[in-house]
């Protein structure tokens, strides 16, 4: 098997996770296996679904699990793999119908490649079009980025099976932003890039780990950058530490609040993010940067043109 494409799903809306399914099964490569990890999902209309998708096409696999979350059910998704890449696919995202295939042709071009991401669009929760992500291309860019944050966007990576069992897959210590510490490890093991097309499109949802838990990934990031200046010095790296280290504290907690609530207003949850800012507004009244994000919301909202531009 060439590659498994690989997608964790725990309840998705079902209409996410049918745009999700299609966009794979109608890619323009077809040798491929779909492997995926149900991380013990509640929802019955969402199993049966993925029982009679299962039914419908040979190249779906699913392996039924017990709910362990994102991590433990990507790296189960790991073990059972039989492709020699894994291409990640988000259950509430969707890729472009070539993505496969642009991605392997990269591959066959530079064989040492560790992973390999794509530029995208951008959407709300609804699906509507917000704008174009473009991403550090080269692996000079992603390296010099890597320290500042993640240059993938984790849904549209591809990378060698063979790679990241060597790299030990995901950290299970880290329950979210497990990708930025992997993407990062890989990076260092090989070539890494983002290929300049926009092949995969991500939605901006108001229950995505990025929005709910915007506090522990403040914390992970802040472990993972230490993670990595510590392999930087040729020191042992030391997860536990580091994240018992990490603090949501001070300037910390307040940018993850900023991006829990600009998270609701790019999914369009309007109301949620109302409640966010004025929150950030009550506990910091004299900070300017509370006002002009609240302000920002209005203009977000009420001028759809000017979207873009407010993240400029």
């Amino acid at each position: 098997m060439v590659v498994t494409v690989l997608m964790a799903v725990y309840d998705p809306p079902l209409d996410m996770l049918r745009q999700a399914v299609d966009s794979i099964l109608n890619q323009t490569f077809a040798d491929f296996e779909f492997l995926i990890v149900d991380d013990g999902s509640r929802d019955q209309v969402v199993r049966s679904f993925l029982v009679q998708r299962a039914k419908g096409d040979v190249r779906i696999r699913i392996a039924w699990e017990p709910h362990r979350g994102l991590t433990a059910s990507l790296n189960r998704g790991l073990i059972l793999a039989t492709g020699r890449f894994v291409a990640r696919q988000d259950a509430d995202d969707w890729s472009a119908p070539s993505r496969l295939e642009q991605q392997l042709a990269w591959f066959r071009v530079h064989p040492e490649t560790a992973v390999l991401g794509t530029d995208a669009w951008t959407h709300q929760q609804d699906g509507s079009s917000l704008w174009r992500l473009h991403l550090p291309g080269t692996h000079a860019e992603i390296l010099a980025a890597l320290p500042l944050g993640n240059p993938f966007v984790h849904g549209s990576v591809m990378f060698p099976r063979a790679q990241a069992t060597a790299a030990g897959g995901y950290r299970e210590e880290f329950r979210c932003s497990q990708d930025y510490d992997f993407f990062w490890r890989l990076a260092e093991r090989g070539i890494a890039g983002n290929l300049s097309e926009a092949l995969y499109h991500y939605r901006y949802t108001s229950a995505a780990v990025s929005a709910a838990r915007a506090g522990e990934q403040a914390r992970a990031h802040q472990a993972i950058r230490r993670l990595g200046e510590s392999r930087r010095r040729g020191e042992i790296e030391d997860v536990g530490r580091a994240l018992e280290e990490a603090s949501e504290a001070g300037d910390g907690a307040w940018r993850a609040q900023l991006k829990q609530a600009d998270h609701r207003m790019l999914a369009g949850d309007y109301g949620g993010a109302w409640v966010a800012y004025s929150g950030l507004l009550e506990s910091h009244p004299a900070n300017p940067l509370a006002w002009a994000k609240l302000a920002r919301l209005g203009v977000f909202r009420a001028f759809p043109k000017l979207r873009q531009a407010c993240f400029r």
